[in-house]
């Protein structure tokens, strides 16, 4: 496995205490989206990540099926459910925090076939493999599937709710998540509602893409660039993210290619550190206050 360490500095704080340096080691797995679902993979990425120290690792966007597969609407589990009973596998069995972008259940719409809602969700399971943060997407993209459930002309994932929006107190601070358009500044809605909370660590899976591999990494394209801006703006939070690599299949702005080029952003707005596009994992030290 392709593995890119990167270390930054770490934060010394200023008060009348004596000065301390901490950090939390995180892996950014770039997920490769032929291996959507494919959880035996993901083990192996999270038991790379812990012997290289990791701490946590986080997958991108709808690890589970792909972002806009059309059976989400028939196949997506529910939360807390078959899918996150083996992101908490993961967590327990590697002794690692696991972050991961997850396709959810929502509602059931129709009865023949079952059909149901779905929300883009992310959670964060701790060791012990118990869900400490679920966070459903707010910013949706509108009328994004190109295939809809019957009698459905259109169709996007189901907006969470603002009200949802919370934090976790953590051996890495006070964490929030969010899910890729949620952290972008072009509405600030969800970032707004955890901004509130006064984060000091925000965790996003990604799922940034390009019409053409060669456009990844320039304006727009760039997973990182969304971090900075999202950090920027929360001003108290280290943003840290991961993307997936390869090529979407699923949903309408065809062709598209995920870009990878995960990585974290300080709440000064400055970049922290960013994996290459051909990485298969980034390896990152996050200051964190004690």
């Amino acid at each position: 496995m392709r593995l890119r360490w990167i270390l930054t500095p770490l934060l010394v704080l200023t008060s009348s205490a004596p000065a301390t340096a901490m950090s939390v080691r995180i892996a950014v797995a770039q997920l490769n989206s032929a291996k959507e679902g494919d959880f035996a993979t993901m083990l192996a990425e999270a038991r790379t990540a812990r012997a290289a120290g990791a701490q946590l690792i986080v997958f991108p966007e709808a690890s589970d099926m792909g972002w806009l597969n059309p059976q989400t609407f028939y196949d997506a589990a529910p939360i807390p459910g078959v899918v996150t009973d083996q992101f908490a596998e993961i967590a327990k069995s590697t002794g690692i925090w696991v972050v991961a972008g997850v396709t959810e259940r929502g509602s059931q719409i129709s009865l023949q076939p079952p059909t149901y809602e779905a929300y883009d969700s992310a959670v964060m399971i701790d060791p012990t493999g118990s869900i400490v943060l679920h966070h459903r997407q707010f910013n949706v993209v509108k009328n994004a599937f190109s295939t809809c459930p019957t009698g459905t002309p259109r169709c996007g994932y189901t907006p969470g709710s603002l009200t949802d929006t919370k934090v976790a107190k953590t051996p890495f601070g006070l964490v929030g998540l969010l899910v890729c358009d949620d952290a972008f500044t072009y509405d600030t809605a969800s970032l707004d509602a955890l901004k509130q909370h006064r984060p000091t660590l925000v965790i996003v899976p990604w799922g940034i893409t390009a019409g053409s591999e060669a456009e990844c990494g320039k304006d727009g394209f760039n997973a990182t660039s969304y971090a900075v801006q999202a950090a920027a703006y929360l001003k108290t939070a280290y943003v840290v993210g991961a993307n997936a690599t390869g090529q979407r299949t699923y949903g309408r702005f065809l062709p598209s290619w995920y870009c990878g080029m995960s990585g974290f952003a300080k709440p000064t707005g400055e970049v922290g550190g960013v994996a290459n596009t051909q990485d298969e994992m980034g390896l990152f030290d996050v200051p964190i206050a004690p």
